[in-house]
């Protein structure tokens, strides 16, 4: 009855600041972070003590002056849609629908393909650790691997509901090859996972996967 009611409360928010955040909305501009003291100001050198102190009175207003009318970077309002949505449990999500529907538990085991390629999670998880090339350039299934509860890039792929998401926590193989899946991820970022507590650290080839992935990305 709570979600039934909460999801009837429920409106789409229509501004960055209905989204209820407790990020700041505006933030300072890279390029002024990284402005060096003294960057664009016409500074010379005092000629006695009283020049100085004129000197120094200019520099801080100058210094104000610059910061107040740099360029400030807005948020994404899509972002902070997404945010919003995601803590409040996704209230418009469908939440109806039959054991037999629960496409992302029947890929987990293995009983389906992903869409569109025809892979099987079994293929992915014993033949794509280390191939990088595969896993980078391939775009169809990592939101099978990490389904989402909102629809993304991949229209073939299932939203999760809640229902699905306790079967798939109540399925030892289904979470037995999402654990495998996650290794397999960390591995192409160059990190291992250490416990069961979910621990990660870098691994052996985390210099050679931290450096591709910065020149692939910048």
């Amino acid at each position: 009855m709570g979600n039934l009611v909460g999801s009837l409360r429920y409106r789409e928010p229509s501004t960055v600041e209905e989204c209820d955040s407790t990020w700041e909305t505006d933030s300072e501009s890279e390029e002024l972070q990284e402005q060096q003291p003294g960057d664009h100001l016409n500074i010379t050198e005092p000629s006695n003590e009283a020049d100085s102190k004129e000197g120094d009175e200019s520099i801080n207003i100058q210094n104000k002056d610059t910061r107040d009318s740099a360029p400030k970077l807005k948020r994404s309002f899509y972002a902070a849609k997404d945010l919003y949505k995601y803590r409040h449990s996704y209230p418009n999500s469908k939440e109806h629908r039959q054991p037999s529907e629960y496409r992302n538990l029947r890929f987990y085991l293995n009983t389906i393909p992903l869409i569109p390629d025809g892979i099987y999670v079994e293929e992915i998880l014993t033949k794509w650790k280390g191939d990088y090339e595969q896993l980078e350039h391939n775009h169809t299934y990592i939101q099978w691997l990490f389904p989402l509860r909102e629809q993304g890039l991949n229209f073939y792929a299932q939203e999760l509901t809640q229902d699905e998401i306790k079967e798939f926590q109540g399925t030892r193989e289904a979470k037995r090859r999402f654990l495998v899946a996650y290794t397999v991820m960390l591995d192409f970022f160059g990190l291992k996972l250490l416990d069961k507590n979910g621990n990660v650290a870098r691994a052996a080839n985390w210099q050679d996967r931290f450096q591709h992935l910065n020149e692939c990305h910048t």
